[in-house]
């Protein structure tokens, strides 16, 4: 086992019925972010643009731990103006250094995804992070209902600049999972 994960916001509309964000609120997801760290545990978790400003003054407080952060933060709304918000909001996770980006599961909310409409997002999160904060996710098998795996892959190794390619398809979860990794 390399860590925990959780999910804090999955969509504006499904939260608010499930309350699956109230964790924010109560003392004991905090505790238990920092037992997490104490015990060399990451943290992997997904939340919505919305949560990210509070998330942030949380994750603050447990610098030892190790955060992944899902999805890119789920930004939902692919509007010029939604993607403006969310890149702002991502800001504020960004510069805490245990804090990394994992680009994964961006079919979740475009269907139809294409690798111009994901650009942005893998530049924000590029610029945001750094290849050495940034790792290649495939949330398979969900993203299978919005393409296949070798599409995918290369839509992102299409996206990323090939000086990056190494620390975000290998070594940055190596490093941040602790995973030994075979050398060519």
């Amino acid at each position: 086992m390399r860590g925990v994960r959780q999910i804090v916001g999955r969509a504006p509309g499904e939260d608010a019925q499930t309350g699956t964000n109230t964790l924010l609120d109560d003392p004991r997801f905090l505790n238990g972010l920092q037992e997490a760290g104490r015990r060399g545990f990451s943290f992997d978790l997904q939340l919505i643009p919305e949560l990210i400003e509070k998330t942030a003054r949380i994750l603050a407080q447990a610098p030892d731990t190790r955060i992944a952060l899902c999805h890119a933060g789920s930004p939902h709304d692919r509007s010029p103006a939604g993607l403006k918000d969310w890149a702002q909001e991502l800001h504020a996770l960004s510069v805490l250094p245990n804090v990394s980006c994992k680009l994964s599961g961006l079919g979740m909310f475009d269907h139809n995804w294409t690798p111009d409409g994901i650009r942005p997002i893998v530049e924000v999160c590029l610029e945001h992070f750094g290849p050495e904060r940034v790792m290649f996710g495939s949330n398979f098998p969900v993203d299978k209902l919005y393409g296949d795996y070798a599409s995918l892959l290369q839509a992102y190794r299409d996206l990323v600049p090939a000086e990056a390619h190494s620390a975000v398809f290998s070594e940055t979860a190596a490093r941040f999972y602790d995973l030994k990794v075979p050398r060519d």
